[in-house]
């Protein structure tokens, strides 16, 4: 079945997917890969998919046109390849599974100054100099008025956890522990050392969740 044949029966037999045009900067993979979407009602369809990590969408091809899957609410999962994207609070967050647990994971961008860039794309921090390969200039006003400031996007992580029957969120060890009984986080600390979790890491926090239960 191609993608727009796919598209088509979505939107008639279904009636649950509205779709807008929508290009992102942001995308989880590399191209548009093969997944499905799942609907509550279980039907499917197949197609080709990516996450926009930026603003936590999830676009697809139709017909070579980039396109942003609306109506969160008719879709149970979107699996692409192997990973498994679901409407959470009217967004898309990603889901890692484990034997014992499962964790949401949303994707955030944080833009930072780096410094101010010089000549020869050189920047500044103080009166330190380096070249930062990750420089972007930006047009403010006008052809001759730019924004010399060097950025650096960095990837940060919140994620959330089950815990009696709601969704709690935490990005670090210390929001991690207030999801738990005081008498509880020294022995959790303990598994966070034994496994030396780093909560920029989802694999080595989705281990560690399985590790508690």
């Amino acid at each position: 079945m191609n993608i727009t044949r796919t598209i088509l029966t979505i939107a008639l037999l279904i009636n649950s997917i509205c779709v807008s045009s929508q290009e992102s900067n942001g995308y989880y993979f590399k191209d548009f890969t093969n997944g499905q979407v799942i609907l509550k009602n279980k039907q499917f369809a197949r197609g080709k998919f990516n996450y926009d990590f930026v603003n936590h969408q999830m676009h697809f091809l139709n017909g070579g046109v980039d396109m942003i899957v609306e109506n969160l609410q008719d879709i149970d999962t979107i699996i692409i390849d192997k990973t498994r994207f679901i409407p959470f609070e009217g967004r898309f967050v990603e889901v890692m599974r484990g034997p014992k647990a499962s964790v949401l994971v949303e994707m955030n961008v944080n833009t930072r100054e780096q410094g101010k860039v010089g000549a020869m794309g050189v920047a500044t921090h103080g009166t330190v100099q380096a070249i930062d390969v990750n420089a972007r200039f930006q047009r403010v006003n006008g052809e001759n008025n730019m924004d010399i400031n060097v950025y650096k996007d960095e990837i940060k992580y919140t994620y959330f956890l089950l815990v009696k029957g709601n969704w709690k969120s935490f990005h670090n060890q210390a929001t991690f522990l207030k999801l738990f009984p005081k008498k509880k986080q020294e022995s959790i600390k303990e598994s966070i050392k034994s496994l030396k979790t780093d909560f920029d890491h989802p694999e080595e926090v989705i281990k560690l969740c399985n590790e508690l239960n």
